[in-house]
């Protein structure tokens, strides 16, 4: 039995539990992921990336339609219009459809 108080926290501390620390990438991880989007980027094809957002990892798959380096993020449209965009230290992987 646990008291209503207690109840909350302890559900705070099993999520907590849940969470991932976000990997670093490598140099060249970063070289191949570069020629990665510079192949789907000429040839117009479909990329999945994998992003680190909140302790959880989450995939979004779409063409990248630009890179903005102002703000520092990929500007990613799905196959249903949808724009996504994903700062370049949240990525984790890249790979074509």
């Amino acid at each position: 039995m646990i008291l209503p108080e207690y109840r909350e926290a302890w559900l705070q501390e099993r999520e907590a539990r849940k969470k991932v620390e976000q990997p670093m990438l490598d140099e060249q991880q970063w070289l191949e992921y570069e020629f990665t989007l510079s192949e789907a980027m000429t040839y117009n094809r479909p990329v999945v990336f994998t992003y680190y957002y909140d302790g959880e990892f989450h995939e979004v798959e779409g063409r990248c339609d630009y890179l903005n380096h102002a703000q520092k993020q990929f500007h990613i449209v799905s196959a249903t219009e949808d724009v996504h965009y994903v700062k370049f230290h949240s990525l984790v992987h890249v790979e074509l459809c």
